[in-house]
């Protein structure tokens, strides 16, 4: 049988937001790496704009593996056995917010460029990037070992 028709609610919920993730990572890294020399505002406004766009799917990661009835939740009643992979899923949820928003505040306060060089920044915008990329990675894992299915890695 074809593992698609197979996916929960919850699974498929999951596997919307993560392509929707994906897809922002990408939009965000494409930011980070256009010149910056010469044009800091527009640079930065464009990283801005998609930060925006990366705290929203990040919410809505959040809200359909978190929410009653979501993915995790499914989780805990289909494989008891990994609760803890779970919990620490969902602990890492707050610290990646708040380096989401940390970010974008200084992106917006004006900073770049001035208290803030553009190679640090996109340092630090960078260390978010690789965070939500390993989160994604581990919930990829912790889905495989629930459901045997790969709800996709770039996608």
């Amino acid at each position: 049988m074809d593992p698609e028709k197979e996916l929960t609610p919850a699974l498929e919920a999951a596997k919307r937001r993560r392509a929707t993730l994906h897809d922002q990572l990408v939009h965000v890294e494409q930011a980070i790496s256009s010149p910056a020399a010469g044009r800091v505002p527009e640079w930065a406004s464009q990283v801005v704009k998609e930060m925006v766009g990366l705290r929203d799917a990040f919410d809505q990661h959040i809200l359909v593996t978190e929410k009653p009835d979501g993915l995790y939740e499914e989780i805990m009643h289909r494989a008891p056995r990994l609760a803890g992979n779970v919990h620490r899923l969902q602990e890492e949820h707050p610290a990646l917010e708040r380096q989401i928003v940390s970010v974008l505040e200084r992106l917006e306060s004006g900073e770049v460029g001035e208290t803030w060089a553009i190679d640090d920044c996109r340092d630090d915008l960078q260390r978010v990037l690789g965070g939500i990329v390993k989160h994604r990675q581990h919930g990829a894992d912790l889905v495989w070992e629930a459901y045997n299915v790969d709800i996709g890695g770039h996608g």
